[in-house]
């Protein structure tokens, strides 16, 4: 059984993630539902009896986990304390029906069976999925990632460029952590949705032309962004 899964971006950057153990989804299931109890009762004490807070009970029973991982990007708050996350096994951004899909499934999978189905299924699956994440074309993984290039995509861009066609040859002097950075940078602000990736890709271009000693920043931030971390494997690979 596997026990990571690999996600290749549009910039042939390779993502290695590690599958979260059954342990942490279990650990990330009893808090959601220790969660979604707490909920009900403040709903019991606050609206207890009435209409609307049987209907808010209802909600928060039913739709807890869809909402969650729809809204919070494949995380629930059981999820984000355990450190897991849901994601696509394509690489593809995690969407709605990605989210109703496993969702739909969760009765059959956790609810009816007590668990019992999903842990069969986890245990004994390649990468660790339940019904709902087959279905889905998803996977459960640890927040953090490994990150590197295939030695094929390196030689496929020596093969399709040569140091001629580099635009800033000083990038040779740059430390590799710097480009880490930068690779980490373009993934986040592609696949990611907040203002706050869109600033650090903004940040991260201004502090690269600084390390090049350029006198402006390229107005295209992202095509800079890229165009430096080719040009580096170029120089250095």
């Amino acid at each position: 059984m596997a026990k990571t899964i690999e996600i290749q971006t549009a910039q042939q950057v390779v993502l290695s993630y590690d599958l979260a153990s059954s342990g942490a989804r279990v650990v990330s299931t009893l808090m959601d539902v220790f969660i979604q109890v707490l909920l009900l009762v403040v709903l019991g004490f606050g609206l207890g009896g009435t209409l609307l807070g049987g209907w808010l009970g209802f909600v928060v029973f039913t739709f807890y986990q869809l909402g969650c991982e729809t809204l919070f990007n494949g995380r629930s708050p059981g999820k984000m304390i355990a450190g897991i996350r849901v994601m696509r096994t394509d690489g593809a951004a995690l969407g709605f029906t990605d989210c109703f899909l496993r969702w739909v499934l969760r009765p059959l999978d956790i609810t009816f069976s007590g668990g019992a189905l999903a842990l069969f299924l986890v245990l004994g699956s390649e990468k660790r999925q339940r019904l709902g994440d087959m279905m889905a074309g998803t996977a459960v993984v640890n927040r953090k990632y490994g990150l590197h290039y295939r030695f094929a995509d390196l030689q496929q861009l020596h093969q399709s460029r040569n140091q001629e066609e580099v635009l800033w040859p000083q990038l040779r002097h740059i430390e590799e952590k710097h480009i880490l950075l930068v690779k980490n940078t373009l993934f986040a602000a592609e696949n990611y949705t907040s203002r706050a990736y869109e600033a650090a890709l903004d940040a991260c271009a201004i502090q690269m032309a600084g390390l090049l000693e350029l006198e402006e920043v390229p107005a295209n931030k992202r095509g800079f962004l890229q165009r430096v971390v080719d040009d580096y494997i170029v120089l250095t690979r």
